[in-house]
């Protein structure tokens, strides 16, 4: 499989041939040939279990490598002495830069790891809302109890991030309003995801 996110590519598993048996093991030369010239999409073949099926001959082999196409028998590349299934390869698969990928025979889920400035941002609002929530704690204030948010920071990214998630900020703090100090004063130092700031919950 080759996407953008993630390409795939197969060699031969040798534990798996040679368990296969002696005839298997004098052939492997002919089978590695064989599934390290595998396309995409008949790796996918294997893997998806679409009953794609091909017969390999020694001669044929020998002959360039020529092959003969059989229909659809069953989901294994076959040989005059056997048959080799996807158990006879060993997956490789490389994946974008910046993506976390899991992957089946069926589906491939990929999960993106770049950290944009919008989410930065609301990953900072999220920090914030539990330093906020901490100082109602250590006030004893009860759950309904609606506050006023007291603010300072020189963050320009901490300040763009409460403008973007005041709504989400209040929502989550039972606030009735965010006001931004001109000093420190009264405040308690903290910080919202490396991001410097004084913060307090005031009734």
């Amino acid at each position: 499989m080759q996407t953008k996110l993630v390409q795939l590519s197969a060699k031969p598993n040798f534990l798996a041939i040679k368990a296969k048996g002696p005839d298997y093991v004098k052939n492997m030369k002919v089978i590695s040939a064989k599934l390290n010239s595998l396309t995409v999409d008949e790796i996918k073949a294997l893997q998806n279990g679409d009953n794609h099926a091909r017969r390999e001959s020694r001669e044929d082999l020998s002959s360039h490598d020529r092959a003969e196409e059989v229909g659809r028998e069953a989901q294994t590349i076959k040989f005059d002495f056997g048959e080799v299934g996807a158990d006879c390869l060993m997956l490789n698969r490389i994946v974008a830069d910046g993506m976390a990928v899991e992957a089946n025979q069926h589906f491939t889920v990929a999960l993106d790891l770049k950290i944009t400035d919008e989410l930065r941002r609301a990953c900072v609002a999220r920090e914030l809302v539990n330093r906020i929530q901490n100082r109602r704690k250590d006030q004893n204030f009860a759950i309904s109890d609606r506050i006023s948010i007291e603010l300072y920071s020189e963050s320009e990214v901490l300040k763009q991030a409460v403008k973007e998630n005041e709504f989400y900020i209040k929502g989550e703090t039972q606030a009735n309003a965010i006001v931004w100090k001109d000093s420190t004063a009264g405040l308690q130092e903290s910080d919202a995801d490396g991001e410097k700031v004084f913060v307090e919950a005031v009734k």
